[in-house]
């Protein structure tokens, strides 16, 4: 990108006769402004030097520069109107803003600025992602796309209904990780993947953040911004090992392994905390208001009320109750999936309680079944009220729970959610030994039932072959009487 120009700061309000060549470095999708119908659409336009502005078109100036203005293009600028940000968005929008209409003069240049624009990214390995998990920390990361789940409908604390897709990206250590794509990202980029999944695109994604959804996964930001298989070096790179590693990824592909509902492998590389100062004391938390909290705390956690139901039915794609017998498929009324499979979900409701007090939370899938020492289709056909020779219900020693605070209907005082359950005892070992300390839900607990001595903590595609053989009236029975208790 050549000197003759000028720099985007020598560019300021009142200046004229101004020529910035640019490369377009992020390309946002349309919204809708918060405080009028007015529609507009940001870019981040970078300099040689590294320097960016923002530049906005409103209104039907999105459609007639649809076409201009491509993401990892190089362009002359001139003649675009220069003002000064609105204070409230200077932080992250920059002092100078540039407005692109009708009057602005666009002109491409052929030139590949890839790697000027690749340097100004760093990427997070995915190995280190649990150490922005549920921060709201800016991430980026690059990745193959391997797969991609159906796209489902979910309703916001809110009431408002929105459309989420997840991806499965792979690194060159073969570590999947989920990506949740939210609204536009699922219009607009989810579709273009769907179309070219075997292509086994690569992925660069900005702005993203960590969270403790499903274990562990990424999601999209409103600013988040993708490059697509971008003509990048460094993509080059990520599909040679792809084409080196084909038959590994394709197999990765076929067993799918990593859309069971056992988490990824990087949820046992969570940044545990080790001094008695980091945990939070429960007594801090009793009658809490304030949702969408994270704590991490150490005690015990034990089951009060035997009578509870310790599995529910659910949709295997959005995980909401349903009302389907075991490895039905069906239309999900949730998610909008219309081939929606049932499949059991552990769950138990229990007090979590340490020196200070006590709170009652619920645990949900992995984490019920590690603390239940026990497997959803067990508990499905539990007909007896449990005991402690059947299900673990109560815990001898201090454990290590991450706790997440949520709202709660007809309540202001917040509800609590297990998300993982620690042992000390094994970072402890991580101490002494070298190696990664071992969370709990990150590998899956495997129980053998006597009849048929065989692992339960099983696949989907092992699920389809047998559940069919498994609904019968005595199951249909057992579920009954469970839920009379």
């Amino acid at each position: 990108m050549g000197d003759k120009f000028q720099l985007i700061h020598d560019v300021s309000p009142g200046t004229t006769g101004w020529t910035v060549k640019v490369v377009v470095a992020e390309k946002f999708s349309p919204k809708v402004a918060q405080r009028s119908p007015t529609k507009y659409q940001n870019l981040t336009l970078m300099d040689s030097e590294g320097s960016t502005v923002q530049a906005t078109l409103y209104g039907q100036n999105i459609t007639a520069f649809q076409d201009e203005l491509l993401l990892g293009k190089t362009y002359l600028i001139s003649n675009a109107l220069v003002k000064e940000t609105n204070a409230e968005y200077k932080a992250k929008s920059g002092e100078i803003q540039w407005t692109i209409s009708g009057r602005t003069r666009i002109r491409r240049v052929e030139e590949n600025n890839s790697n000027l624009l690749i340097s100004t990214y760093s990427f997070t390995d995915f190995e280190d992602l649990p150490k922005y998990m549920d921060s709201n920390v800016d991430i980026s990361v690059i990745g193959m796309i391997i797969d991609i789940k159906p796209r489902r409908i979910i309703q916001t604390r809110f009431g408002k209904e929105c459309q989420v897709q997840d991806l499965v990206l792979v690194n060159k250590r073969f570590d999947t990780v989920l990506l949740t794509m939210w609204e536009t990202f699922v219009d607009n980029e989810c579709k273009y993947i769907c179309q070219n999944l075997r292509k086994k695109l690569i992925l660069i994604g900005k702005h993203l953040k960590v969270t403790s959804f499903n274990g562990l996964s990424i999601s999209t930001k409103a600013d988040s911004s993708f490059f697509i298989d971008g003509e990048f070096e460094l993509v080059e790179e990520f599909k040679s090992w792809g084409h080196t590693n084909s038959k590994i990824i394709d197999n990765m592909i076929s067993e799918k392994h990593y859309l069971t509902s056992t988490p990824s492998k990087l949820s046992s590389k969570l940044s545990v905390p080790t001094a008695e100062k980091d945990f939070t004391e429960i007594k801090n938390i009793q009658g809490l208001k304030t949702a969408k909290q994270f704590f991490w705390i150490k005690g015990k956690a034990s089951v009060k009320v035997l009578n509870q139901t310790y599995w529910y039915m659910s949709c295997n794609n959005c995980n909401k109750i349903s009302s389907e017998n075991y490895g039905d498929i069906y239309p999900c009324v949730f998610c909008k999936c219309t081939d929606a499979k049932a499949i059991p979900r552990a769950k138990v409701y229990m007090q979590l309680t340490d020196p200070t007090g006590y709170i009652n939370a619920t645990a949900i899938g992995n984490p019920a079944e590690y603390f239940l020492q026990s497997n959803a289709e067990i508990l499905m056909n539990q007909t007896l009220i449990p005991t402690a020779a059947s299900m673990r219900l109560s815990m001898d020693e201090d454990e290590i729970f991450y706790v997440k605070a949520m709202t709660q209907e007809l309540s202001t005082d917040c509800k609590f959610e297990i998300l993982f359950i620690v042992n000390p005892s094994q970072i402890a070992g991580d101490k002494n030994t070298g190696k990664a300390p071992v969370e709990h839900i990150g590998e899956p607990i495997k129980f053998l039932e006597p009849t048929t001595k065989r692992s339960l903590f099983h696949s989907d595609t092992d699920d389809a072959q047998s559940s069919k053989k498994n609904v019968t009236s005595q199951r249909l029975r057992s579920r009954k009487k469970i839920n009379e208790f």
